[in-house]
């Protein structure tokens, strides 16, 4: 059985269970609605005509939602003008659902009841905990390295009158102003006619004096040893 039916200045043709969207009615969602602008009807080949309305004939629907329908574009042109205007529009809407359709003399045509469904409580799953590993690595250790640098001492004898002048020099660095040595007094030569032999000034003490003349007994270079401020060298 299907019925057309009149709502919001359209025509519809409607049947039991099925929905449709239509110019939106002032209801709640969830209410039921009665369509009694039925113009026509039809049940295995036999047709109801209204004029314009069937007497007595309602369609009842169920209000699924109130919703907007798609977005419809609206251009507005004028030629040789530059007039260009375009805006957009979205119609609300009412969905319904058909639940019967009762026509006088065609009988009626309603939905079957569904069976009410129980609400169970839910069922709470625990899902098996999976044991945590915890590994500790000990972080590698870096070894310490000692590089001792060797220490170099360098005696140097300047002069007897000073002593034995002494620095610290290490491998890589340059020695300090500081530790110059000191100046060494130049060589007083001594001719000796009698000995041919040579003896150097700064060997000598420095209170001591050269004699001028060597006496009869040196006669040989071990007398030398015998002259005052001679030492061993």
């Amino acid at each position: 059985m299907f019925a057309v039916v009149k709502t919001g200045g359209k025509q519809y043709k409607v049947q039991v269970g099925e929905t449709l969207d239509v110019e939106k009615l002032t209801v709640d969602e969830g209410a039921q609605v009665r369509l009694d602008e039925v113009l026509l009807a039809a049940n295995d080949g036999n047709v109801a005509y209204g004029r314009p309305l069937i007497d007595g004939a309602v369609v009842t629907a169920r209000v699924v939602r109130q919703h907007k329908g798609p977005k419809l574009i609206i251009f507005k042109y004028k030629s040789k003008s530059r007039y260009r205007r375009r805006t957009g529009h979205r119609q609300w809407l009412t969905q319904l659902l058909v639940q019967a359709i009762d026509i006088p003399g065609l009988g009626t045509d309603a939905m079957a009841e569904r069976p009410r469904t129980v609400a169970q409580a839910p069922v709470t799953v625990t899902a098996p905990q999976t044991p945590t590993v915890t590994v500790e690595t000990a972080a590698p250790q870096t070894p310490t390295v000692t590089v001792e640098t060797a220490t170099t001492t360098v005696e140097t004898t300047a002069s007897r009158e000073t002593g034995p002048v002494r620095f610290t020099a290490t491998p890589g660095s340059a020695a300090p102003a500081g530790d110059a040595l000191p100046a060494i007094a130049p060589t007083a030569q001594l001719d000796m006619a009698d000995m041919g032999a040579t003896t150097l000034a700064h060997d000598l003490p420095g209170d001591a004096t050269l004699p001028t003349t060597l006496p009869s007994e040196a006669s040989s270079v071990e007398g030398l040893a015998d002259l005052p401020g001679s030492g061993p060298a």
